[in-house]
Parts: C-alpha cells; structure tokens; sequence
C-alpha cells in the first residue's frame, strides 16, 4: 500500500517542510478535507520547498470531499508506482460520479494556491495530461496559480 510522502491534515497551518526526498509514495498531500458532516477543515500557510519525488502517483496534491456522503471507492487515485500527475488538486475525492459532485458541491473553498518551480517527469499513464484541477463549482476554486511548471510527459506533446 502507497501513502502519503507528507500529509496536512484538517488543521495543519503555518508549516515548513523542506530539503526532503520521498520515493514510492502519494506525493506530497493536502487533506482529505471536508470527508465528516459539520466538521471545519482548515490547511493554511504551507512553505513546502526543494522536495524530491520519485515513484509518486503524485507530486502535489489536495483532496477535498463533495458536498454529500459518498462511498468511497477503493480504487481512487491508486498508486502505480511509475507516477502520474505533477500536480492534482480535486474537490470529488471520494466520489468517481461527477454529476453527484456538481449536485452537492463541496463545502470548502480552495483558495489562494501557488505551486511554483516544479519541474520532472510523468509515466504514460495519463499521458499528455500531467495534472488536473477539479472543482466542484466555479465558486468553490479562487487564485490557484501554477509558475514555472517544467513537467515532461513521455510523448513529448505538450502537457
């Protein structure tokens, strides 16, 4: 089983995390976020720098539950151990249905988000595609910034 090289749970705010080497793992992880009814999530004021993935289903991500109960699928966002996405951010975790996750969107807001200075490789897995940003409604995603983002695919076709 693959986990989390770093996680920030609910509650994580004002956190350092630098010069750090992971392999095998889910990347470098934001939540899950809003998973429990009537509960608050709050993730702020991350400073993550000079990280090494390799072998990571994910380089950077943030996982925010849909707006209604949902099972949970077994097979979401698996690892393969070759990697994937350079960079996922997703507000239908837990739920595959996207109609389901539109209908209920979720009660979080991602804001305020810059990922800068990446750069690296993806497996053909999801080749061209080397990330993905899905928010559950227009109002519900506000300045998510991706600078100097230098991710190759195995194609050679533009990510």
């Amino acid at each position: 089983m693959q986990l989390d090289c770093v996680a920030f749970k609910p509650n994580s705010t004002n956190i350092v995390v630098q010069n750090l080497e992971c392999i095998g793992s889910h990347g470098t992880s934001v939540g899950s976020l809003g998973q429990h009814a009537n509960m608050a999530d709050i993730v702020e004021n991350l400073y993550i720098y000079n990280i090494s993935m390799t072998k990571a289903s994910d380089g950077a991500r943030i996982k925010v539950w849909p707006g209604v109960q949902t099972t949970f699928q077994t097979q979401l966002n698996s690892g393969g151990g070759l990697g994937r996405n350079a960079i996922t951010i997703s507000q239908c975790y837990g739920s595959k249905n996207q109609t389901v996750c539109q209908q209920h969107p979720a009660n979080l807001t991602i804001e305020d988000i810059t990922i800068k200075n990446m750069d690296g490789y993806t497996s053909a897995k999801n080749d061209p595609k080397a990330g993905s940003l899905v928010c559950s409604a227009p109002d519900r995603c506000h300045n998510i910034r991706a600078e100097n983002i230098t991710v190759q695919v195995p194609s050679g076709k533009t990510p």
